[in-house]
C-alpha cells in the first residue's frame, strides 16, 4: 500500500510544478508580448512624427510634387503616387524597431482632411499602425503682371510684363501667444494664433490685430485699427535655409588672421572690419561658432549666410549690416551646438545696437530650435528680422525695434517701440500663411493688371490622431480600419 500511495503522490507534485511552470511560462510570453506591442506602438509614433518633420523640411518640394520618397542616394525628393493612390512607403528603424509610414498625395484630399500619414512600428512580431490628418496651409507668391502691347483676338497678348508679390502685414507675431506689458509701445500688426494677453492699462497696440480661432485679444488698441480672428502657420526654418549651409557660409569672413601661419588662414579671413582687438576666440569663437562683441567694439557684416550657434552683444556694441550686404544668420538647433534646449542665443546687452545701412534691407536671424532670444536695449533703434518657430522672444528696456518679430512666444515688457519703417520690405519667406486658395488667372487685356497665384510651399498641421486596428486588409487603403 506504501508504494502506490507514494507514487500518486509523487504524480501529484509533478503535475501542481508543471502546472505552475507552465503558468510562469505563459505570464513571462504574455509580457514579452505586452512588451512588444507597446514598443510597437511607439516605433508608429515615432515613424509618424519622423513623417511630419520631413513633410515640413520638404515644403517646397511638395509644391510641385505630390510625394517624397527615398532616392537611390538615400536622400528624399519628389515622386508620384503609385497606382493605390498613395505615396510610396518610407521605411527605418528607430529604437531597436522598424519603422513604415505612407502619405497620402499632396494637393489632394484624405475624407475631410488634405492629408493623411499612416505609420507601422514592428518590434518582434508585433506590430502597431497608427493615422494622423493633417490641414493644409500653403505659401503662395501673387504675381501682378501689366500687358502692354497689341491684343490679338481669343491669343495672349505680347509684349513686356512687370511684376511684383503681395504685401506682409503682421510686424509682431507669436504663433502660440503674445504678452504686452509695461509701457510697451506697440505700433506694427500684431498676429498670433493664440491669446494677446495684456498686463497692465499703460501698453498699448497701434496698428490690425489677428488672435486665434477661438482665443481672446486682450490688447488696448489705438482707434480706428482692426481686430480678426484667423489662424496662420508660421513656415518653418528649414524650408527656406540653404541645404548647404553646414558647409558653404560666410563664418570664414569673422576668423583672425595670423601672421605666423598664414598658410591655415581661409582665404577671405577679416573681411568683416572689427574696431576692437582680434583674438582666435574674440569676436568670433571657431569651435563653439559664437559671436561676442563687448566694450565699445563695432563688428560689420558684408557676406550673406552665416551658420552660427550663439551671438551676444555687451557693453555698447554695435552690429552693422553693410550698405551692399544681405546679410542672415542662421542659428543651429541648441541641441548640436552643446546648449540645452531653451538656451539664449541672441542676447541684446543694455545700450548694444543692431542697425542696416541699407535701409530697404535689414540683417536677419534665423532660429531652427527651440531657443531664446532677449532683446534689451535703452537707446537707439536696433533693425532686425528675429525669426524661429519654436523661439521665445522677450523684449525689454528703452529701445525702439523696427523689423519683424516672430517667434512661438512673444513677450513684450518694459518702454521698448516696435515700429515699422516705411522704406523696409520684410523677406517674403516668413510671411505666414492661410488656407490655400485655387489658383486664379485672369485673361489680360491691353494695358490692364492680371493676377497671378502659384503655390511655392505646401504646409500641413496635424488635426487628429487614431491608433487602427489591425493589418489593412489586401488590397484595401492604408488607412482602413482606422
Amino acid at each position: 500500500m506504501a508504494l502506490p500511495v507514494a507514487l500518486f503522490a509523487m504524480i501529484a507534485g509533478m503535475a501542481l510544478v508543471s502546472a505552475a511552470v507552465a503558468e510562469t511560462i505563459n505570464v513571462q510570453q504574455g509580457s514579452h508580448r505586452d512588451a512588444s506591442t507597446k514598443s510597437a506602438i511607439a516605433v508608429a509614433d515615432a515613424g509618424a512624427n519622423i513623417a511630419r518633420s520631413r513633410i515640413d523640411r520638404y515644403a517646397v518640394v511638395l509644391a510641385a510634387h505630390q510625394c517624397l520618397k527615398l532616392g537611390s542616394s538615400g536622400v528624399l525628393e519628389g515622386a508620384t503616387a503609385e497606382s493605390d493612390g498613395w505615396c510610396p512607403a518610407v521605411t527605418g528603424t528607430v529604437g531597436g524597431g522598424k519603422y513604415s509610414y505612407r502619405a497620402s498625395p499632396a494637393g489632394s484630399t484624405c475624407g475631410e482632411y488634405k492629408l493623411c500619414v499612416v505609420a507601422t512600428g514592428t518590434v518582434g512580431e508585433a506590430s502597431r499602425r497608427v493615422e494622423v490628418a493633417y490641414g493644409e496651409t500653403a505659401v503662395e507668391e501673387t504675381k501682378f503682371e501689366k500687358t502692354e502691347g497689341e491684343e490679338t483676338s481669343g491669343e495672349e497678348s505680347s509684349g513686356t510684363t512687370k511684376s511684383g508679390s503681395s504685401p506682409f502685414v503682421e510686424g509682431l507675431i507669436g504663433e502660440e501667444g503674445v504678452e504686452i506689458g509695461g509701457s510697451a509701445d506697440v505700433r506694427v500688426g500684431v498676429g498670433t494664433n493664440g491669446d494677446i494677453v495684456q498686463q497692465g492699462n499703460a501698453a498699448k497696440v497701434c496698428g490690425d490685430v489677428r488672435h486665434g480661432v477661438g482665443k481672446k485679444n486682450g490688447a488696448k488698441q489705438c482707434a480706428g485699427y482692426t481686430e480678426t480672428e484667423e489662424n496662420k502657420t508660421m513656415p518653418p526654418v528649414s524650408s527656406f535655409m540653404p541645404s548647404d549651409i553646414a558647409t558653404n557660409n560666410s563664418d570664414y569672413r569673422l576668423v583672425a588672421c595670423t601672421k605666423t601661419h598664414p598658410t591655415k588662414e581661409p582665404a577671405g579671413c577679416e573681411l568683416d572690419s572689427f574696431t576692437g582687438h582680434r583674438k582666435s576666440t574674440y569676436p568670433w569663437y571657431a569651435e563653439k561658432r559664437a559671436i561676442s562683441v563687448g566694450g565699445n567694439d563695432v563688428l560689420t557684416v558684408n557676406g550673406g549666410d552665416y551658420w552660427v550657434c550663439s551671438l551676444e552683444l555687451g557693453g555698447t556694441s554695435q552690429l552693422i549690416m553693410g550698405a551692399s550686404a544681405r546679410v542672415r544668420f542662421f542659428f543651429d538647433t541648441p541641441e548640436h551646438c552643446g546648449l540645452s534646449p531653451g538656451a539664449t542665443q541672441l542676447s541684446l546687452g543694455s545700450n548694444t545696437r543692431i542697425t542696416s545701412t541699407n535701409k530697404s534691407v535689414f540683417p536677419a536671424f534665423y532660429f531652427l530650435g527651440p531657443s531664446n532670444v532677449s532683446l534689451a536695449g535703452n537707446a537707439g533703434t536696433d533693425e532686425l528680422v528675429v525669426y524661429g518657430r519654436e523661439t521665445t522672444i522677450n523684449v525689454t528696456g528703452n529701445a525702439t525695434f523696427k523689423g519683424v518679430l516672430a517667434g512661438k512666444k512673444v513677450i513684450v515688457t518694459g518702454n521698448g517701440h516696435i515700429e515699422d519703417d516705411t522704406s523696409y520690405e520684410p523677406p517674403a519667406e516668413i510671411a505666414p500663411v492661410t488656407e490655400k486658395t485655387e489658383p486664379k488667372e485672369k485673361e489680360p487685356t491691353n494695358g490692364q493688371t492680371h493676377e497671378t497665384k502659384v503655390t511655392t510651399a505646401r504646409y500641413y498641421s496635424p488635426q487628429f490622431y487614431v491608433e487602427c486596428t489591425g493589418p489593412a486588409p489586401q488590397g484595401a487603403a492604408p488607412n482602413s480600419n482606422c
